[in-house]
């Protein structure tokens, strides 16, 4: 079995668990969307994707071949967005699920609100991953996966990354306006039928 198989086995495990999805299946609006927001290179390969928010991809996290990248909601604090597995197998005794959020060491916090994955379920799928790449043999900062076994996966690069991320900027200002209480009050209007 080759790299990718191998982690791909990994990520068949959570797949489909609350906007968990894995390439080829992750929907091209959330890859682009993604890609602007965490500004992800044109050469990565987006191997899965996890939306923490309603829409769009306002918060997720997205595992890449080279690196895992985040978007936390603006009350969240972190140093960075974005650890290749390298510097994540250098981190791993400092990960810390919290009760919202996945500590990642120096700093770095994953913002899990809104996801119906623990967030030891974020830190065990993160361990079996950096087990994986620490099994690869050579120096390298993310997972080296054949060419021949690349042909499968699919990569959707917007054009127009610039537009996307303007957009999501303004998207995710008018989310922030909507609190949890005013879709409650909605939901239950609609219920009643009122």
């Amino acid at each position: 079995m080759n790299m990718l198989d191998e982690v791909i086995k990994i990520l068949t495990y959570y797949h489909g668990e609350n906007n968990f999805n894995m390439n080829p299946l992750v929907p091209r609006e959330i890859e682009h969307y993604a890609r602007a927001v965490l500004d992800i290179p044109d050469d990565e390969y987006v191997l899965a994707a996890m939306r923490t928010s309603f829409t769009q991809f306002h918060r997720g996290l997205i595992i890449g071949r080279d690196a895992l990248y985040w978007k936390n909601d603006h009350k969240i604090e972190t140093t960075v967005n974005k650890l290749t597995w390298k510097e994540l197998s250098e981190r791993k005794s400092q990960f810390r699920p919290r009760r919202r959020i996945v500590e990642l060491g120096d700093g770095a916090v994953f913002d899990n609100i809104g996801s119906h994955n623990k967030p030891s379920t974020i830190v065990n799928l993160l361990d079996l991953l950096i087990d994986k790449y620490e099994s690869q043999e050579g120096e390298n900062d993310g997972f080296i996966f054949d060419e021949e076994s690349l042909t499968d996966m699919i990569r959707a690069i917007p054009e127009n990354k610039k537009e996307i991320k303007a957009e999501s900027a303004a998207s995710s200002a008018d989310a922030e306006t909507v609190s949890f209480m005013s879709i409650i009050s909605s939901l239950l209007k609609k219920l009643v039928g009122k």
